[in-house]
């Protein structure tokens, strides 16, 4: 087991950029306050609030403002919002975001096997037919290139979320090609998506800024969950360098936010990651893509 010790030096200035807070359509552990009370105590530097159904920009500014602490929001370009919405996009990004996910429970690649995350079931509709950003042709569709024009624009971060590897194959050189700097692999490793580690060297080949590996995809939130090693030998294989560790927390069955990050980073160095290299996932790259 790593030092505790060490683990808390480690988190002094991290930044959690991937989690889930209330109020939510489903239970969450954590309000947004309560993440962010929990993040300061804890010595980081800031954090990232996510929602499925809605933007998290204005909350997040709340939030800021009566904590003191840096929270940022985002937009998940799901059914509530229009899906892939350039209005939804061009809103969000005025409203403060600093990120944009293509589609995660309504992306088509999700839904053709809804129960990844049995939590979910209550809220996703059966037969629901989920979205996909290719044309018939193969190439992205138009409200596609209107949102990535706008995310390029204002120098936002893209996420995958949870399109398909071929899907992202088509959206990142294009992005690349409009502009857009901060590219998002949003847990590629889990049992939703199964990214090989020659798909990754493909996608940061093909212009993606940073893989996200995220701690939520060990534990028993997922039917199938992976095996830490999976994710410690794709940090050795691909470098740190091109890797954010995040932890997508924030569910009731699991631990606080705070406690999953803490519990990254020690399952990382029992497994030979490096102490430089953690630096480098929890501080050193999401600061630079947020830019703080």
């Amino acid at each position: 087991m790593a030092d505790k010790n060490l683990v808390k030096e480690l988190m002094q200035g991290a930044i959690d950029v991937h989690i889930h807070t209330g109020p939510d359509v489903f239970d969450r552990l954590v309000d947004d306050f309560e993440a962010a009370k929990q993040a300061k105590e804890a010595g980081m530097k800031a954090i990232l609030i996510k929602n499925h159904m809605t933007c998290t920009a204005d909350r997040a500014q709340i939030v800021s403002k009566y904590t003191g602490f840096p929270v940022f929001g985002a937009v998940a370009l799901n059914f509530p919002v229009g899906g892939l919405n350039p209005q939804a996009v061009d809103t969000a990004i005025r409203m403060g975001a600093k990120e944009v996910w293509m589609p995660t429970l309504h992306a088509e690649e999700y839904l053709a096997d809804g129960s990844h995350v049995p939590m979910f079931n209550k809220v996703l509709k059966t037969r629901l037919k989920g979205m996909n950003i290719l044309a018939e042709d193969g190439s992205l569709k138009p409200e596609v290139l209107e949102i990535l024009s706008l995310i390029a624009e204002n120098d936002v971060i893209l996420a995958t979320g949870h399109i398909s590897i071929k899907e992202a194959m088509v959206l990142v050189p294009k992005a690349r090609e409009m502009g857009v700097k901060k590219i998002f692999i949003t847990h590629p490793l889990s049992p939703m998506l199964n990214y090989s580690i020659s798909d990754l060297k493909e996608i940061l080949e093909k212009g993606a800024t940073m893989i996200e590996h995220n701690f939520n995809d060990t534990t028993h939130q997922m039917k199938h969950p992976i095996s830490p090693g999976v994710i410690a030998e794709a940090i050795l294989k691909v470098g740190a360098d091109t890797v954010i560790m995040s932890t997508d927390g924030g569910q009731v069955i699991n631990p606080a936010p705070v406690e999953m990050l803490e519990l990254f980073i020690s399952q990382m160095l029992d497994l030979g990651v490096s102490e430089r290299d953690i630096v480098t996932m929890v501080r050193d790259n999401p600061a630079r893509m947020l830019e703080i």
